[in-house]
């Protein structure tokens, strides 16, 4: 089938099956990608709405590539804006790098005008960055993965690929443990801060947003029934939810995982959230020590969290000990672009340096 005569389109009901296929050859039969859960998730339970994904099709009707396009409410500069993340790009090898995936992406952007969607975020391919930082550097950005090591020897054997390297992260990371993921000294008090396990996001989380919506100039939105969708325990995905309280007054939350990346046990701080006054630094500092209590009872060689450079949160990090890794032993860069589709009235005014994002904003965790 020659590329010209592929059709762009939106998936309908009885593509499900499809999609899940490319999704398999392309990430593997056991992938969460891959799973009739996953897709029923994405689609249809998002309280933002439901889901579009475009896509295109050979000449027998068949899907050979797709992108999709979640909705998600944001914050933006004290107001509120239906926006989307554009994620899960998968097409078949022989159709990538030609005018089908132009009618795919030109289908993807007609998605937003035709439903007034405004702007809209993706965390992108190196490949993209790349050309996105030489047009258009302002609407991109390196979101920093901070990491804490608890097991140095697992961790070399999983992150550095020659063997001095593995000998400089393993055996040398115990000895220089100390001094660069040293934690600071408080310089605060952590009286009367109780941080407590809980089961599912309550009435306190709402009311916890209201308090925090405008800590940073665009944010998606975080209440209630975001973090319920977003943490939903999907094909195995479980998460450990901790809150942090003082005279009965939420001061913040951080939501956990554990997982197997290339196969060592990795602890992963999937969203962190503190109030924006001066307790929420102690309150942060608290749940990431039950944190890291909790990840070392799970048997953990690895913390990390995606956090953007410029918040409060990044610094709570930092102070007790997380850091950004060396090139060469970085699990992975994580690549963020925002897209402005608005004209006029309509434009929303964004900028790199407003962005809160973490794990939570990148769907694949």
């Amino acid at each position: 089938m020659t590329p010209h005569r592929m059709t762009a389109g939106l998936a309908q009901p009885g593509d499900q099956d499809q999609i899940l296929e490319l999704n398999r050859r392309e990430y593997g039969v056991n992938d969460i990608l891959a799973t009739p859960a996953d897709f029923d998730w994405r689609f249809s339970q998002n309280p933002a709405g439901q889901a579009i994904v475009p896509v295109i099709r050979n000449d027998q009707g068949d899907v050979v590539g797709f992108l999709w396009v979640v909705p998600l409410r944001m914050r933006v500069r004290r107001q509120n804006y239906l926006a989307a993340t554009g994620t899960n790009l998968v097409i078949q090898p022989e159709y990538r790098n030609t005018f089908a995936y132009a009618k795919l992406l030109r289908r993807f952007e007609q998605v937003f005008r035709d439903h007034g969607i405004p702007f809209h975020f993706s965390f992108i391919s190196e490949s993209a960055y790349r050309r996105r930082l030489k047009h258009n550097p302002q609407r991109v950005m390196t979101i920093p993965l901070l990491v804490k090591p608890l097991d140095f020897k697992g961790f070399a054997r999983a992150y550095a690929n020659k063997k001095w390297q593995r000998f400089l992260v393993g055996r040398g990371g115990q000895l220089v443990s100390p001094v660069l993921f040293r934690r600071r000294k408080a310089s605060f008090s952590k009286e009367h801060i109780m941080v407590e396990a809980v089961d599912h996001f309550d009435h306190r989380f709402d009311k916890f947003w209201t308090d925090s919506q405008n800590k940073y100039p665009i944010m998606v939105i975080r209440d209630r029934a975001f973090l319920e969708w977003r943490f939903t325990k999907l094909s195995g995905r479980h998460y450990h939810l901790l809150l942090a309280h003082a005279r009965q007054q939420m001061l913040g939350y951080i939501v956990l995982r554990s997982t197997f990346i290339r196969g060592v046990k990795v602890g992963l701080v999937m969203d962190l959230l503190v109030r924006a006054d001066e307790r929420g630094p102690v309150a942060g500092a608290c749940l990431l020590d039950e944190a890291e209590t909790y990840f070392r009872t799970q048997q953990v060689s690895l913390m990390m969290g995606l956090m953007t450079s410029f918040s409060e949160e990044y610094s709570i990090l930092f102070r007790v000990g997380y850091r950004q890794l060396p090139h060469f032993i970085t699990p992975r860069v994580f690549r963020f672009a925002f897209y402005n589709h608005g004209e006029g009235e309509h434009n929303v005014s964004l900028a790199t340096q407003d962005w809160f994002v973490t794990l939570a904003d990148y769907e694949s965790f």
